[in-house]
């Protein structure tokens, strides 16, 4: 295209222009296409055989104990630790059946905080016996739900003192309760997990151990009752209370007599490999990094005996979960077990099948009563839900307004986070970051493979795209633009970071205009999974709920980093490429950031001491911990996992490096 300067070589804005080179730039090389997820795999792989490494080397009782010991720790570290319960538990109602009797429970779970269950106790008894803990999966009624009734009417049929445990925002145990309106705004359990799972993200925690607290609650509780063995406890749930039995199994797999997780168990590669999305509770930061993979979680228990309850038809992919059953029979054989794992297997879809139920049943009586289950005389008869509940209409924050919530606690922690910042030294912010962010993975200059791939004039443009490797595994697109009149002279430079990148050039074309006039030259830049680096869907979905872009960040995560820290890394190692750059003045590079963007700018600017622009249009993170109801269609795009330990309000929006002008309003020599 003809140049379209105005006669006396006057600039005009013009959108078409950018569009038409937005056309070139927004089709970079194929092998740019799927460098995220291939990456996710093989880092996943790598990871993964470590762990294997440590499981094979245990043979025999104290190599057993010294391995579970380790991986305890590293689970533990992962989740955040394990906040402490206390308290006394109450016992709100007692009725009497002509099958079992029925107590209905309320759990202290923390400081101030409650929990409800429903305790089955056998009609004939004769001293301490046998209990089962059962951990809920996901489910709005909870523990009142038909599939988890029946369960426990099976146990306590079998002999067994039962307990059945609401978990937080569940049953009568949702949080987000509205007294004025007398309303519950968030509907569905799995949402209320996902909003304070974020929170705790970015508080260094994972809900993982609130979880687990509760379990531990449970089972202390358990453990005083007159009826109970402490030695004789059994532990069981399905699907979200399988990954409970799971975590429980390897945080206290020591208390438990034996274990029956039903329709979770699989393994990491299965899961990445079919693109399945966990839930907020299953992403444990750095799990993978570690090793970690869902036999330690079994592993947890040896040698003590299992049985893993699945079914035909299940989403969490079956070709994991007969590798981890072939795993843990190895595993108890080289730790010296008289037991091995058992499996059964139903035709069914995901759910917690009544065949299961008296599976697991059976087995704990064989186990722990050393006789199989009789079913003959069995007859289920569910209870409305009102006859379980611990309150008067179904829930907890209702009928107890003064109870401290999840919520409450985690605002309480960002006080914890205030001091631990306060107490850190010079440089110890920077250093912290570079550590979490991995900096040390940007390629040094001279390896940092650049290649232009199109090149042209476009109005008065002059733009030049081309690709880079940030780090090993990854490219970057990017298009440079300047004023054509200027040749290849460096020029002060400006990084510009907005959502969707170059497929976004023709509507900033009035700031490129602008910045361009000044004497600037322009890169834009698509950072990781975005524009021009949009992945392939993993499922039907690419933004909404639990589709691809949650689920990359998942695994992203639970390898040690996140979607935020890769973008943050690519946008510090442009700078790097940059300074290789012959048309780029080395002294006068600026990052200018709009929207959640922003946020990846001023972090950049931070660890490379460029300076930087920013909208500032993004919620800080306090903020987002601090509000009730927090955004949460984008958290992809900012969930940085433990940034409260390090990054306060003051740190970002404050810091005298993002005090920089906008370069579309300022000249290189900091006139007007």
């Amino acid at each position: 295209m003809r140049s379209m300067l105005h006669e006396g070589a006057g600039l005009v804005p013009n959108s078409r222009i950018l569009w038409e080179i937005q056309q070139f730039a927004g089709r970079p090389p194929v092998e740019t296409a799927a460098n995220l997820y291939i990456d996710l795999q093989r880092q996943a792989r790598t990871a993964l055989r470590r762990g294997e490494m440590r499981r094979n080397a245990v043979a025999g009782w104290e190599s057993l104990g010294r391995y579970q010991r380790e991986t305890r720790e590293i689970f533990l570290n992962c989740i955040g630790g394990l906040p402490p319960s206390q308290g006394t538990a109450r016992t709100v109602s007692r009725r009497e059946t002509d099958r079992f009797t029925l107590e209905t429970v309320l759990l202290p779970v923390g400081k101030g905080s409650l929990a409800s269950a429903n305790l089955y106790l056998p009609l004939h008894r004769e001293g301490r016996g046998p209990a089962a803990l059962v951990v809920v999966g996901h489910t709005d009624q909870g523990k009142a739900d038909p599939e988890y009734q029946y369960l426990a009417q099976a146990l306590v049929h079998a002999g067994f003192v039962t307990l059945v445990l609401d978990p937080l925002g569940e049953g009568e145990r949702f949080e987000h309760y509205e007294p004025e309106m007398d309303f519950q705004p968030i509907q569905g359990c799995s949402g209320e997990h996902d909003l304070l799972d974020w929170k705790c993200k970015l508080l260094g925690f994972s809900l993982a151990r609130y979880f687990i607290r509760d379990g531990i609650a449970a089972l202390d509780y358990l453990a005083t009752r007159e009826e109970v063995d402490p030695e004789r406890i059994a532990l069981t749930g399905h699907s979200g209370g399988g990954t409970q039995t799971c975590m429980l199994m390897l945080a206290a797999g020591d208390r438990f007599a034996c274990a029956a997780p039903c329709t979770y168990v699989t393994d990491t590669q299965a899961m990445m490999e079919c693109g399945v999305d966990p839930d907020n509770e299953m992403i444990w930061p750095g799990s993978i990094a570690n090793g970690l993979d869902y036999i330690d979680m079994l592993a947890g228990m040896a040698p003590k005996p299992i049985l893993l309850l699945t079914v035909q038809n299940d989403f969490f992919p079956r070709e994991g979960t007969l590798r981890t059953f072939e795993a843990a029979c190895r595993f108890w054989e080289q730790a010296g077990s008289e037991y091995t794992p058992e499996m059964v297997t139903v035709e069914s879809q995901h759910s917690y099948t009544r065949k299961l139920a008296r599976s697991a049943a059976d087995f704990f009586s064989r186990c722990l009563l050393k006789k199989p289950a009789g079913f003959s005389s069995f007859c289920f008869s569910p209870l409305p839900d009102s006859a379980l509940w611990c309150t008067s209409g179904g829930i907890l924050p209702k009928e107890y307004p003064q109870m401290r919530t999840l919520h409450q606690e985690l605002v309480d922690e960002l006080e914890t986070c205030r001091k631990e910042r306060a107490a850190l030294f010079p440089g110890e912010v920077e250093d912290g970051l570079s550590q979490r962010l991995h900096l040390d993975r940007i390629l040094p200059e001279d390896r940092m493979v650049r290649r232009v791939y199109h090149e042209g004039t476009c109005g008065h443009y002059a733009y030049r795209c081309l690709v880079w490797r940030p780090q090993e595994g990854y490219w970057n697109n990017g298009v440079l633009l300047r004023d054509m009149r200027l040749g290849d002279r460096p020029l002060p430079t400006a990084v510009a970071l907005w959502p969707e990148g170059i497929s976004r050039l023709a509507e900033h074309s009035n700031w490129i205009h602008r910045t361009v006039r000044n004497g600037w030259q322009v890169l834009v830049m698509d950072l990781a999974a975005s524009g021009s680096l949009l992945p392939a869907p993993l499922g039907s979905t690419m933004y909404i709920g639990w589709g691809t872009m949650f689920k990359l960040n998942a695994y992203l995560i639970q390898l040690q980093d996140s979607l935020f820290g890769l973008r943050v890394r690519q946008a510090a190692a442009a700078v790097r490429m940059l300074e290789g750059w012959e048309e780029a003045q080395k002294s006068s590079l600026r990052f200018y950031g709009e929207g959640e963007f922003a946020r990846y700018a001023s972090l950049a600017s931070l660890l490379t001491g460029v300076p930087a622009f920013s909208d500032g249009n993004y919620q800080p993170y306090e903020e987002i911990v601090r509000e009730r109801y927090h955004d949460q269609t984008h958290t992809y795009e900012w969930i940085f996992p433990s940034a409260l330990r390090l990054l306060g309000p003051e740190e970002i929006r404050n810091h005298p490096k993002l005090q920089a002008r906008d370069p579309s309003g300022e000249a290189p020599d900091g006139s007007r």
